[in-house]
């Protein structure tokens, strides 16, 4: 039988984090646990039934099986009372008695760390041979997509930027940074918007990224939250993955910046989505250098300063590239300025996660006490 091989995007997280157990003194402290999550839409959307998801852990004479609890779309599972270091991860996913793929991979269990792990899967049913990838590292996306309005068209838009910055060092990549922008949009306007929708299915998309409008965050977070989710929905039923667009406060309101900033964290973390810190950049710029104006006259649009420190924020945060020393510098921006700018972004990456490999922030393990509640009409359950 002819064999045909093809490559089927899903996403698979494996969550690694080390807690103390604080109740039982007389236990070892030296152990952790291993929460695993798997989202199965993208099996589902091409036809498969997963009926059963089995995981084994080995480290050394340490052997360990899970069969995870399978819930609509996602497959969830913990693994308990580990010591701590690195395993071998095999999985084996069945529809009913029949095997129809297995992985392997690696992970860490150490102390306060939270780790992705990226596996590829093997299927070959009857001579046509798949080869499924469960998880696409941000750092291999290609085509990238900006959905947004003002804050990112502004001063040519934010995706020229990143495009050009991007194809200073990686030109071979050919990569693709569009935008799908309109003055004055809420992520609720896009989603209701035929045109966003249809972009969105249409693009073949590796990455979208969400820009709400500037102050709905802290005006209205539960619409922003909604919209989010129900954006994401679309997104990765069309096999992408989603990111958000930090924006900052307002030059004359400095008091924005602490909801802004909680608004986005919260629902990267909600949805287990990058957040660009483009936001955090512009307060650490203008904290270490309040004459750099990053601010257009209106005092709440970017500037061209801003929108490319935002850019280089996103090279930095998306592909884990430096843009330090990177040659593109648009005109009207000094190169002292623009080393300065590039300096903020990337330190402002560094900070932002907890390590230049792990794509999810370090506000997953200080997430507030009592999150505000998503309203029960988002489309997506919580799968951390």
């Amino acid at each position: 039988m002819k064999r045909l091989a093809f490559v089927i995007p899903f996403i698979m997280l494996i969550l690694f984090t080390a807690c103390a157990r604080k109740h039982h003194p007389t236990q070892p402290t030296n152990l952790g646990k291993m929460p695993i999550s798997m989202n199965l839409s993208p099996a589902l959307q091409h036809g498969f039934n997963v009926t059963r998801v089995n995981v084994r852990i080995t480290k050394g004479d340490f052997t360990q099986t899970m069969d995870m609890v399978i819930d609509s779309t996602t497959a969830n599972g913990t693994f308990t009372n580990l010591e701590l270091g690195t395993y071998a991860i095999d999985v084996s996913v069945y529809d009913n008695t029949l095997l129809i793929a297995t992985g392997q991979g690696t992970g860490t269990v150490s102390p306060g760390q939270t780790t992705t792990v990226y596996i590829t899967l093997q299927f070959v049913p009857g001579g046509l041979e798949i080869v499924i990838s469960w998880g696409l590292p941000y750092e291999e996306c290609r085509r990238v997509l900006f959905v947004g309005n003002s804050h990112t068209y502004y001063n040519g838009g934010v995706n020229t930027h990143v495009q050009n910055l991007l194809n200073a060092v990686h030109p071979e990549w050919n990569a693709v940074i569009q935008a799908c922008t309109v003055g004055g949009y809420t992520l609720e306007n896009h989603f209701n918007d035929p045109t966003t929708i249809n972009t969105i299915q249409n693009g073949d998309w590796d990455l979208v990224f969400l820009q709400e409008q500037s102050s709905r965050p802290m005006n209205d977070p539960q619409l922003f939250y909604q919209y989010s989710a129900a954006l994401d929905s679309v997104i990765t039923h069309n096999g992408g993955l989603t990111g958000f667009y930090m924006t900052w406060n307002w030059k004359n309101n400095p008091e924005m910046y602490l909801p802004i900033r909680d608004a986005y964290n919260y629902i990267g973390a909600y949805l287990d989505a990058i957040v660009a810190p483009c936001g955090i950049a512009f307060h650490n710029s203008v904290l270490a250098d309040s004459t750099i104006n990053l601010y257009a006259p209106d005092n709440y649009h970017p500037s061209l300063y801003g929108t490319y420190l935002a850019s280089c924020t996103f090279l930095a945060a998306i592909w884990d590239i430096n843009p330090q020393y990177n040659p593109y510098i648009p005109v009207g921006i000094d190169p002292a300025i623009a080393a300065y700018l590039q300096n903020i972004a990337w330190s402002t990456v560094q900070s932002y996660y907890n390590n230049k490999n792990q794509r999810n922030p370090d506000f997953l393990t200080r997430l507030p006490e009592n999150p505000p509640a998503l309203p029960e009409s988002t489309i997506l359950p919580l799968a951390m």
